[in-house]
């Protein structure tokens, strides 16, 4: 039996603020600005995620690098 997974429904104000936070951390050359920026994306996220999923800030680089 396949497990079906309900698709996630965030906000477009949440949506701009992430393309606006993406396009941050593309520009900074600072590692420690960089993480800082993708720690406050993994929050905003984490905000509008089912209760009890996992989201590592690797995983935010990963999703800002593969969106690039």
């Amino acid at each position: 039996m396949p497990i079906t997974r309900k698709p996630l429904e965030i906000p477009p104000e949440v949506a701009r603020q992430f393309a606006a936070k993406m396009e941050l951390f593309h520009a900074e050359y600072s590692p420690l600005k960089r993480d800082m920026i993708a720690a406050d994306t993994r929050h905003l996220l984490l905000q509008h995620m089912p209760k009890g999923t996992k989201l590592r800030l690797a995983d935010v680089h990963e999703l800002f690098e593969l969106m690039r």
